[in-house]
């Protein structure tokens, strides 16, 4: 599958985020290219891509996979339906075991 198809398919959750540091990094790289990896420009410019690379990790939004978003709307029906069945059928509540443990 190509990733233009894994686009259109899975377009909801991709994350097409530009960061200041983007454009930095991709200097380093081409400036990379121009150097043998035995010069010392070029483990300068390692060094430098590493910092980069680390503080655009760092700044980058923290957010919630669609993995575990599905997993906590799983459990939540779950809960929901067992509860909606107890209010018609008396039994005691067996919910919590059916919640599934996150990683």
């Amino acid at each position: 599958m190509r990733h233009d198809e894994r686009k259109i398919m899975f377009g909801v959750f991709e994350r097409n985020e530009t960061s200041i540091y983007d454009e930095p990094i991709k200097q380093i790289l081409v400036d990379m290219d121009e150097y043998g990896t035995d010069s010392p420009e070029y483990s300068a410019l390692m060094r430098h891509l590493e910092e980069l690379s680390r503080i655009r990790a760092d700044h980058r939004s923290k957010r919630v996979s669609p993995d575990t978003m599905a997993i906590v709307a799983g459990n939540l029906m779950g809960i929901l339906i067992i509860v909606a069945y107890e209010q018609k059928h008396v039994m005691t509540s067996k919910a919590m075991g059916f919640i599934l443990k996150t990683k």
